[in-house]
């Protein structure tokens, strides 16, 4: 009995070591404190009658120091939006900026808060914004549409730009 009790102990005593100096090679992914996004996919819903009416716009992340999303008290400029996405539409050989006529329409938003809690803030997943379709479809002047999109952190760092590929919509 005291043979394995001390069998035990000598295990305890060599184990730890190991299993502490194996975790500590384990490395950690670096990411760079702003945010870079990448386009991640595009996507429609159609309503009865066939036409697109929602699209969903996807985006990878990676952010060093995890702050990106706002908090609900962050309603103002500069931290109203954390997400910007400029709407284009193909006219006449070129992209240009679809602007609503009723300018309390915008196709920014918000991004939730996801920092991570724990020592590593490092932080990396998918963001998907879904854009109402239904209403810009009859006051788009092409079929055609891409969007250009960046991201911002709570320090206010930007991104990169991300631009998708075209797509022809159902209108």
């Amino acid at each position: 009995m005291f043979a394995m009790k001390l069998y035990t102990k000598i295990s305890l005593i060599l184990l730890i070591p190991l299993f502490t100096g194996l975790t500590g090679c384990i490395k950690e992914e670096q990411y760079p404190l702003e945010p870079i996004i990448e386009y991640g996919g595009f996507a429609t819903l159609r309503d009865i009658s066939g036409k697109d009416s929602l699209a969903a716009i996807t985006v990878s992340y990676t952010d060093g120091d995890g702050n990106i999303g706002l908090f609900a008290w962050d309603t103002v400029e500069p931290r109203k939006y954390n997400f910007y996405c400029k709407f284009m539409q193909y006219i006449d050989g070129q992209l240009v900026e679809f602007i609503p006529t009723d300018t309390t329409i915008t196709f920014n938003a918000r991004i939730p808060l996801l920092t991570p809690v724990g020592r590593n803030k490092n932080i990396k997943g998918d963001i998907t914004m879904t854009i109402e379709l239904y209403f810009a479809r009859k006051l788009l002047q092409s079929d055609t549409i891409g969007f250009e999109i960046f991201i911002k952190d709570r320090d206010l760092n930007e991104s990169n730009v991300v631009e998708t590929p075209l797509f022809i919509i159902k209108r």
